[in-house]
């Protein structure tokens, strides 16, 4: 791949720190314009056996951090002709200009339409930071210290929202289709987003920073459903059993990788 600087990938640059810095100011919209539900807002009635304990969304804190920095790393000129930005970048902005939609959506969308809107959104938003996430992965090994903060970065943006995504299925699942009680509605989507989890860390070699905002946030449920009035045992043990195997898989993808080299 030539190294001499393409007008693609100025624009891939500037995309990537636009939006590094639009994505987390897109969940305040509401603050700022005086009206709309504020991002995570639940209807009346509505009821979610999957999401988390509150402190857990603290983690934005850092994933908006991270990502700010990655951001400004791969913006240096002398990051503009890295393949691995090549391959990358345009998909990391993909996410991020996804989650400003779903922010938009999730905010002023009419209420009959907002679950399905947010999951048609953040399905293709997850699956583009999993992309991103996976090729960094594959291609930093060994690289310099700026380089492994982008791929931590993304991986932690890339494990949270791996798990959220289910979240806002089960809305759909639970509230507007009611195929299922709401227990076995979220036991069947936990186990879907472990099942989508552990593959991308068998595909990432065992990638520790999207293990870890995954496992945060399983941790988090499981306290949920035992501490407060949204009581479920099986969900809380199905959360404890799910982190240790996207544990056994960090393990296993690593030592295959090992093997392989």
């Amino acid at each position: 791949m030539t190294n001499r600087a393409s007008i693609g990938d100025y624009a891939r640059q500037s995309a990537v720190l636009t939006l590094a810095f639009a994505y987390p100011l897109s969940n305040y919209l509401p603050n700022v314009l005086g009206f709309g539900r504020e991002v995570g807002e639940n209807s009346p009635g509505e009821m979610q056996l999957l999401v988390p304990f509150e402190a857990a969304f603290a983690i934005w804190g850092l994933i908006f951090l991270g990502t700010l920095l990655a951001a400004l790393v791969q913006a240096m000129p002398s990051r503009r002709t890295m393949s691995v930005h090549r391959r990358t970048g345009w998909w990391w902005a993909a996410a991020m200009a996804l989650s400003c939609c779903w922010s938009i959506a999730e905010s002023f969308s009419p209420d009959n339409l907002r679950s399905w809107t947010t999951a048609f959104i953040f399905t293709p938003y997850v699956v583009a930071i999993c992309i991103a996430m996976v090729r960094y992965s594959r291609e930093t090994a060994g690289a310099d210290w700026p380089e492994r903060l982008c791929s931590a970065a993304i991986g932690l943006y890339a494990g949270w929202t791996s798990v959220a995504v289910f979240i806002n299925w089960e809305r759909i699942f639970t509230n507007e289709l009611g195929w299922l009680t709401v227990e076995l509605t979220a036991l069947a989507l936990l186990a879907a987003a472990l099942g989508w989890v552990c593959w991308n860390l068998w595909r990432s070699a065992g990638h520790g920073f999207y293990a870890f905002t995954a496992c945060w946030g399983l941790a988090f449920l499981a306290y949920d459903r035992l501490a407060t009035e949204d009581y479920s045992l099986p969900i809380a043990i199905a959360s404890l059993v799910g982190i240790a195997l996207i544990v056994l898989a960090v393990w296993g993808s690593r030592k295959r990788r090992v093997a392989g080299a």
